[in-house]
C-alpha cells in the first residue's frame, strides 16, 4: 500500500545545491533531507509544492520568471510521470509499482498575483498542468489574510477576482478542475472563500476546495494557521478533502493525530459522517520535525494501517486522495470511500 500525499515542498531539498534557490535563505533544509528517504518508491502520487521562502520571493526581480524555473525544474524530474490530463490518471492507475507520480501546485502567489492584471496569467500556468492553486502564504498577500499572526484581513476584493479567475479555467464536462487550497488562510480570510463557495452551488464544481496540509484547531495547535471547527465543518460540508500533516507544530504525538483524524470524521462530509474526505498532506520538506516512526512515508502508511481498520486504513493512506484526483482530472475511476 502506497501514499498519496496532498503537500510535500519537494523541490526544497535541492535548496542547498540548486542554482534556482539561494542556499544561504534555507539554512535549515539540510535537517529535512531524511524526510525524502524512500518517498518515491513509498509513495504513489503527491503534490509537488512549487515554494520560495517570502524573502526569496523578494529578491526575484521577475517572480513570474522564478516561478517558472520551479516549475521547469518539477518538469524535468517528474518528466512522463506528472498528473494534467483524465488520460495521465489512466496511466498513472496503470502504473501501481513504478516511482512516484506528481501533481503541480503553486504555494502562494503572495509575489505573483499584485493586480487584477496579474490574472491573466492564470490560464498558462493551468495549461502548463499547475492543478493546485494556494493563493496566500504570507502577510505580503493581496489576496487576502494569512495566517500569519496579527493578519486579520478577510479575502479581498482581488482575491475573490482570484476565484472567479480559477473558476472560469474550466473548458467544459470532462476536463481537469483547478484547486483551490485554504491552507494558510487566515479564519476570517478562509470563511469568507467558504462564502464565495455557498452563494453558488456549481462553483465547487468547477473550482475545487481543499485544505491540503495542516491541522483543525486543537488544544495543542490553535494558531491562525489551523482550520477552525465552523470552517472545517462547511469545507467538509462542501465535499471539501483535508490533508493532515503528521508531526510538529500541527500534533506533538501520534496519539493526538489519531485522535484529530477521528474528530474530523465525525464531521459529516457532504452530509454523512465518517472518514471520507481526509487524506494526508505530509508537508514533508517543509517541516523541521517529525515524530518517532513517522519520519517517511513507508512508516506513515505503516502507522495508518495499524492504527485503523482496514478499510480506513485504505482511505486515508490513498482512498479519499484516489477520489480527489478523479475529480480533478475527470476520470472515471472513483474510489467509493470507507463504508
Amino acid at each position: 500500500m502506497r501514499l498519496i500525499d496532498l503537500h510535500t515542498d519537494w523541490l526544497l531539498q535541492y535548496a542547498p545545491e540548486a542554482t534556482v534557490f539561494d542556499a544561504a535563505l534555507y539554512p535549515r533544509v539540510r535537517t529535512r533531507l531524511g524526510q525524502s528517504e524512500g518517498y518515491l518508491q513509498g509513495t504513489w502520487a503527491a503534490v509537488l509544492s512549487c515554494y520560495r521562502a517570502e524573502d526569496d520571493w523578494a529578491r526575484q526581480a521577475d517572480p513570474w520568471a522564478a516561478l517558472g524555473q520551479l516549475l521547469a525544474r518539477v518538469e524535468a524530474e517528474f518528466c512522463g510521470r506528472l498528473l494534467f490530463t483524465a488520460e495521465d490518471v489512466g496511466r498513472w492507475l496503470d502504473d501501481p509499482e513504478g516511482l512516484c507520480w506528481g501533481i503541480v501546485g503553486v504555494e502562494g502567489f503572495d509575489a505573483l498575483v499584485r493586480s487584477p492584471g496579474d490574472l491573466d496569467r492564470l490560464a498558462g500556468l493551468f495549461t502548463r498542468g499547475v492543478r493546485l492553486f494556494q493563493p496566500v502564504y504570507a502577510a505580503s498577500s493581496v489576496l487576502g489574510g494569512s495566517s500569519t499572526p496579527g493578519d486579520e484581513r478577510g479575502l479581498t476584493d482581488l482575491g475573490r477576482a482570484f476565484l472567479e479567475a480559477l473558476a472560469d479555467l474550466v473548458a467544459g464536462p470532462g476536463g481537469p478542475c483547478p484547486v483551490l487550497d485554504l491552507a494558510h488562510l487566515n479564519p476570517h480570510a478562509a470563511a469568507e472563500a467558504l462564502d464565495w463557495f455557498e452563494a453558488d452551488d456549481r462553483r465547487a464544481t468547477r473550482l475545487i476546495p481543499v485544505y491540503s496540509h495542516g491541522a483543525p484547531r486543537h488544544e495543542g495547535f490553535a494558531t491562525p494557521r489551523a482550520i477552525t471547527p465552523e470552517n472545517l465543518r462547511r469545507l467538509r460540508a462542501l465535499g471539501g478533502v483535508v490533508g493532515f500533516s503528521v508531526g510538529p507544530p500541527f500534533y506533538d504525538s501520534a496519539e493526538a493525530l489519531k485522535a484529530g483524524i477521528e474528530a474530523a470524521a465525525a464531521v459529516p462530509f457532504r452530509g454523512r459522517p465518517g472518514f471520507e474526505g481526509i487524506a494526508i498532506g505530509t508537508d514533508f520538506l517543509g517541516v523541521d520535525q517529525t515524530l518517532p516512526g513517522l519520519g517517511g512515508v513507508t512508516g506513515i502508511v505503516a502507522w495508518l494501517s495499524s492504527s485503523f481498520d482496514p478499510v480506513t486504513a485504505v482511505a486515508l493512506i490513498q482512498g479519499n486522495a484516489r477520489q480527489l484526483l478523479a475529480r480533478i482530472f475527470g476520470h472515471g475511476s472513483t474510489y467509493a470511500g470507507p463504508s
